[in-house]
């Protein structure tokens, strides 16, 4: 008995230990402060920018994450999934490389990691605010580099927001880049369910079936079970492919969070909270929203870049979506190797595309 308990005791301590070297890994790996871009010997590369901003957007403070090689390139406005999943730690640690081509703003959404507070008024979390917030964004950075225009970026839920925010504020972009595009939702939790019941069958996962058995097919009517129940079809889709389509995804979601420099260890707390925060408030509107109805034209040009195997904004529906959108030009980009995130799954293809529209868009004088 005295040498289980020996046993169990040491184990415990083992546990502890681990858990304490992670926790100052982490704190040490959380000043909360920008990373300059360092030239060969060493100090900041001159004409460079790395900052973190807090903008009074709308009457919130929120905070921005403003990041490129050469100040004279053009100004690019990355609005990121979730609702409520900040991406500039996953940029950052997949495909930085945008920040060669780009001045990035990382805009952290009301609501969301670095603008998380739990003293936002809830009913300010609307689709509305957020693209009032999103132009507010948008002139800042304008006025701010002394630009024309700058470009939109929106991935998953961001393509949502992207589309309305460009329909409403077409002066302020060259062109839009859609990743991961949302189109019909309601319709894209259909096709999600019946792909991972389908997998799950194919692969006598049994525990798997039953679960999706129980929750049920989409739609789901009430809010709350929406979520719960959305969320248990996603831990499948991540399992079979669907959200990344090669690599074990949670390593992969959780180490660039963790070892993020410009969030604080509170922000990296923050960032869990403002992911529940947003989707508590937005999902609804995500479900009711038919961009093939509300949203059917443009003014400036699209791009659409889309991951084949996506199965959380499918790949049948977005294709469907370019297909029936009218806009001075637009254009689909099929990646092969990708599910939701081609940004990050195909990053060398991805920067290749992006280096096309923006040599598309001097030859068009913009």
């Amino acid at each position: 008995m005295k040498k289980i308990l020996s046993l169990c005791l040491y184990i415990v301590s083992y546990i502890i230990l681990l858990l304490l070297i992670l926790l100052i890994f982490v704190l040490i790996n959380s000043p909360g402060k920008p990373t300059p871009f360092p030239g060969q010997d060493g100090k900041k590369i001159p004409g460079s920018i790395s900052e973190i901003e807090t903008v009074n957007i709308n009457g919130l403070n929120q905070r921005i994450i403003i990041r490129g090689r050469d100040t004279t390139k053009p100004v690019l406005l990355y609005l990121h999934g979730g609702p409520g999943d900040p991406e500039f730690p996953f940029v950052h640690q997949f495909n930085s490389g945008i920040e060669d081509l780009f001045v990035v703003c990382y805009w952290d959404q009301r609501g969301a990691g670095l603008s998380y507070s739990k003293n936002i008024p809830p009913e300010t979390m609307t689709l509305s605010q957020f693209i009032d917030d999103a132009g507010k964004v948008s002139e800042y950075l304008i006025n701010k580099f002394n630009r024309k225009k700058i470009f939109l970026l929106g991935h998953s839920w961001g393509t949502m927001l992207g589309s309305f925010t460009v329909n409403k504020y077409p002066e302020y972009y060259y062109a839009f880049i859609s990743v991961g595009q949302v189109g019909d939702q309601a319709r894209a939790e259909k096709i999600s369910y019946d792909f991972v019941l389908n997998r799950a069958r194919e692969l006598k996962d049994r525990k798997a079936i039953l679960n999706l058995e129980n929750i049920g097919s989409p739609p789901y009517f009430d809010p709350k079970e929406a979520i719960d129940k959305m969320m248990t079809e996603r831990r499948y889709v991540i399992r079979y492919g669907g959200a990344v389509k090669k690599g074990n995804f949670y390593p992969q979601a959780i180490k660039p969070l963790l070892f993020c420099k410009e969030y604080s260890l509170i922000d990296k707390i923050n960032y869990l909270r403002g992911m529940k925060f947003s989707k508590d408030y937005l999902w609804t509107v995500i479900m009711k929203t038919n961009l093939f109805k509300t949203i059917p034209s443009q003014q400036i040009p699209v791009y659409i870049l889309q991951g084949i195997s996506d199965y959380e904004t499918p790949y049948i529906v977005a294709k469907g979506y370019f297909d029936s959108l009218q806009a001075p030009v637009k254009k689909f980009y099929t990646f092969e190797n990708s599910a939701h995130s081609p940004i990050f799954e195909e990053p060398e293809k991805f920067e290749m595309i992006i280096k096309e529209i923006l040599l598309q868009q001097q030859k068009d004088g913009k």
